[in-house]
């Protein structure tokens, strides 16, 4: 039920895009939001306001794109928004589902400015799912495609940005051993589906924590997150630090 109700949230934000950029101040850093499959920058627009109103994010760049082509098409034109709205600076990026694919391929590929990013729900591993779709893009979300072949190959690239993943448990589109990205600080949201983490509000503190760059990042931080369900301290596999699952 939850995730209904998040799903007919997220249909509701979709009309409230917005400007493609929005700042209110000045900021050194600019904080890219990139959409989901099917979605739209409006599925953000909750947390991007909260992020302006703490002061974390007043310069913003909500990236629209259609869910045709390919991620490398969505890239390029992804650098091609960024250098427009922030030619110079720290760029940090908060992405959902495909999204974080697309940044990926935007800063491993094509050599993007990243300093920052998070992913929520990204299928890194790729998602069965996705297998038998006729759209370059979906395929492209199969496991043991070519992109996802490249981003493996190329994730060194990412090595000294910030990096954090935010997996939903009750994700019922994207394994949570696909949503955390290796090397990264992974945060285990249970209680949500794939829509539905992006209004949760462990989320919202992961991407607060994840944007902010000059923070230290202990492991010890992950208590601030939530009451912390389980301590064992789960790793995947190349995961620089504990994986924790944080109460819904």
């Amino acid at each position: 039920m939850k995730e209904l109700v998040a799903l007919a949230r997220h249909g509701w934000l979709m009309s409230k895009t917005g400007h493609s950029v929005r700042a209110r101040g000045e900021a050194e850093h600019l904080v890219v939001f990139i959409h989901g499959y099917f979605g739209s920058g409006g599925a953000f627009h909750p947390m991007a306001s909260h992020l302006a109103s703490l002061g974390l994010a007043p310069r913003q760049l909500q990236y629209n794109y259609f869910p045709a082509g390919s991620v490398a098409d969505h890239a390029d034109r992804l650098a091609d928004a960024i250098q427009r709205a922030h030619p110079e600076g720290p760029v940090c990026v908060v992405a959902h589902s495909l999204g974080g694919l697309i940044a990926r391929y935007y800063a491993q590929v094509l050599g993007g400015r990243v300093d920052g990013l998070v992913t929520i729900g990204t299928p890194h591993r790729g998602t069965s799912l996705a297998r038998g779709w006729p759209m370059q893009l979906a395929r492209e979300l199969s496991p043991g495609s070519q992109l996802l072949h490249t981003l493996t190959v190329t994730r060194e690239r990412l090595k000294h940005a910030r990096l954090t993943s935010v997996v939903a448990v009750q994700d019922s589109l994207v394994a949570c051993h696909s949503a955390a990205l290796d090397g990264s600080r992974a945060v285990y949201v249970d209680g949500v589906g794939h829509h539905g983490v992006l209004f949760h509000r462990h989320t919202w503190a992961a991407v607060e924590d994840g944007i902010t760059l000059d923070a230290p990042r202990a492991v010890a931080e992950r208590d601030s997150f939530a009451e912390l369900e389980d301590e064992s301290g789960e790793h995947l596999a190349g995961a620089a630090v504990p994986l924790r699952r944080v109460a819904g």
